[in-house]
């Protein structure tokens, strides 16, 4: 690989701004982002909404689960780009592509429309290490673009890779090695790697050859990128 790794932001920019938000989302554009990171989850009324957590405490201090919730309860919560995005603003707002991350089959119908409606499918990486909902998204979306997220010791089969016809490895960012990134590409799979925010790690990773790096950081991924990054 001779090109730089592009630089993901996790949830956005939650440095400056709360997570998962359009506030977050447009930092994260405003510092140089090659894509942004997000996180979806279905409302009681079928909506799909911008959230990582299965509830609303942590963030919002408000103790119900996002399933519990209808679409018009959820954005009640916060104000202006403060609040809870459905995916469909964010794709009217966000120009750059989107990393969408999810945990399981109940929203991929749901994405899939919001979508197709954006006309977002070429800047959509649809990415889960949840191996049923990407069988589920593979066949209502041919056309989808699918990453696999992995935490397992083991590399995954390429059997699986193939089936799937993913276009990214996803795994933590310490899984990567020289040789395993090397094997991915030999085979016709790119590497993108999460949470990395060290610049040592960072340095690992670019060293390693992959092709995208998520980070939590993205100012600093980025300086580092600009500065820092002499190439595998």
């Amino acid at each position: 690989m001779t090109t730089k790794p592009l630089a993901i932001a996790h949830r956005g920019d939650p440095i400056s701004e709360r997570e998962n938000t359009l506030a977050a989302f447009q930092a994260a554009v405003g510092s140089g982002a090659d894509m942004v990171e997000l996180d979806l989850r279905r409302t009681r009324d079928g909506e799909i909404v911008v959230v990582h957590d299965p509830s609303l405490a942590r963030l919002w201090d408000i103790d119900r689960a996002v399933a519990d919730l209808d679409l018009a309860q959820i954005q009640a919560v916060g104000s202006g780009t403060l609040r809870i995005p459905a995916l469909g603003d964010v794709l009217d707002t966000i120009e750059i592509p989107l990393m969408i991350d999810f945990t399981g089959a109940e929203v991929v119908e749901g994405a899939v429309h919001a979508v197709r409606l954006a006309d977002a499918m070429t800047r959509s990486l649809f990415v889960t290490g949840h191996v049923g909902a990407l069988r589920r998204l593979r066949a209502i979306a041919p056309e989808a673009r699918i990453g696999l997220t992995w935490i397992a010791p083991e590399p995954p089969p390429p059997t699986l890779l193939d089936e799937l016809r993913a276009e990214f490895w996803n795994p933590a960012f310490n899984l990567i090695t020289s040789a395993r990134v090397a094997e991915m590409h030999a085979a016709g799979f790119k590497v993108s790697t999460w949470t990395v925010d060290d610049p040592r790690d960072m340095a690992a990773m670019a060293g390693a050859g992959v092709d995208a790096v998520v980070s939590n950081d993205i100012v600093r991924l980025r300086g580092f990128l600009s500065d820092g990054w002499a190439g595998p």
